[in-house]
Order: C-alpha cells, then sequence, then structure tokens
C-alpha cells in the first residue's frame, strides 16, 4: 500500500488525504467556470425577486415572502447528523487491529467532518454578512459553499463505501 513518487516513498494514508484535497479542488474549479459569471447570489427569493426580477424567470409565489432561514435549519440540521455519525465511527468504528482499508476509510470520513463543519460555519457567517449587505454573496463565496457542502456528503459517501467492501 506504499507508493513512489520522485523516489520518496508515500504511504496510502497521505495518497488518501491528498485524493480527498484534489477532489474537493476539481469540484470547487468545476462550480467556479460554471458560476464566476454571475454578480452576486442570493440567499432569499425576495431579494432576487427585488433587485433582479427574478432574472426573467417565473418565481414561486412564496418569493414574495420566502428567507432561507429555514432552508438554513435544515443544511446545519443534516450537517449535525452527517458529522456526528462520521466522527462516531471514526472514535468507536474499530479496534487497533483494522484493516488497512478501514484506516483510510476512516481518513475519508475525517475530510467529510471537516468538509461538513466548515461548510456550515462559512454558511452562517456568509448569510450574516448577506443580511448586512446583499451583494456580499458573490460567485467565489457561492461556490465555496457548494464545493464544502457537496464534498462532505461526497466524502460521507465514499467514506461509507470503503469502509464496507474493507469489512471480514
Amino acid at each position: 500500500m506504499l507508493g513512489l513518487f520522485f523516489c520518496v516513498v508515500i504511504s496510502a494514508q497521505v495518497w488518501t488525504a491528498a485524493g480527498c484535497i484534489l477532489f474537493f479542488c476539481v469540484l470547487w474549479a468545476y462550480l467556479w467556470t460554471k458560476f464566476r459569471g454571475h454578480h452576486s447570489y442570493y440567499f432569499d427569493a425576495q431579494d432576487f425577486l427585488k433587485y433582479e426580477n427574478g432574472g426573467g424567470r417565473k418565481l414561486p409565489v412564496s418569493a414574495l415572502t420566502g428567507t432561507f432561514a429555514p432552508l438554513l435549519k435544515g443544511y446545519v440540521g443534516a450537517t449535525k447528523l452527517l458529522i456526528t455519525v462520521a466522527a462516531a465511527s471514526i472514535a468507536f468504528g474499530t479496534d487497533k487491529a483494522a484493516k488497512p482499508g478501514v484506516v483510510l476509510a476512516k481518513i475519508i470520513l475525517a475530510f467529510s467532518v471537516m468538509y461538513g463543519t466548515m461548510f456550515v460555519a462559512l454558511l452562517q457567517f456568509f448569510y450574516e454578512e448577506y443580511a448586512q449587505n446583499v451583494q456580499s454573496y458573490r460567485p467565489w463565496r457561492y461556490t465555496l459553499v457548494q464545493a464544502l457542502g457537496f464534498s462532505a456528503l461526497i466524502a460521507f459517501a465514499v467514506g461509507y463505501l470503503v469502509w464496507a467492501f474493507n469489512l471480514g
């Protein structure tokens, strides 16, 4: 489980961590190329309706009064569950004689916890700033939050798949 890179032996754990970081970077770059042309993004549909007339789209009636606050609670709740389950699996999942694949799964789950924590923290921080300045949610912030959220979710799923294939 060791890799040779420029005559230096690199462990599977380092390759796994590098893969998690690379995945996040590739996802962020993809989202950045997709969304960078926009001036700003809106958390609340009512702001989008007011400042950009809905961008030529037909928005639901709830856009007149809808806010992001209920969705924020859902994102935070789902991420708390993800972090709790992943952290518990890392801490209590196996004994010290775990297979190497289970150790790699724990590394991937640790990245899921890190990405999830950063996702929730930055989402709340950016929403607080947005409450003070509607145009503060710029494309780089939008893509960062999206990349962190999806990286947390995908790392969570991949971590448990790796773990499942190394049982028994």
